[in-house]
């Protein structure tokens, strides 16, 4: 699990560290397994993976246009459509 995370995210110290196989006091082991747990929550959670994938996007993009603030600021929104009609609504727009 830790080699797929650091393929995509730096991760710590000590999870590389752990990842070569070097020794690990227990306290050292114990903030692994901490890591770990924290880094499975994060990828089952949609919300924090939309984040981690657009935070990128908008500095590249803010960068790219010399400004700064909140990229996807008005651009989308987020509205729970619970019954046909609200589908049909939303595809009006």
């Amino acid at each position: 699990m830790l080699i797929q995370w650091h393929k995509g995210f730096k991760g710590t110290l000590l999870t590389h560290k752990y990842l070569k196989e070097e020794d690990l006091n227990q306290f050292e082991l114990q903030t692994v397994n901490e890591c770990i747990t924290e880094y499975r929550k994060r990828l089952i959670d949609i919300s924090w993976f939309i984040r981690s994938l657009s935070e990128p996007i908008a500095r590249m993009a803010n960068k790219e246009d010399k400004c700064t603030g909140r990229f996807w600021e008005g651009r989308f929104k987020s509205q729970a459509l619970l019954d046909e009609g609200a589908v049909l609504a939303c595809m009006a727009m």
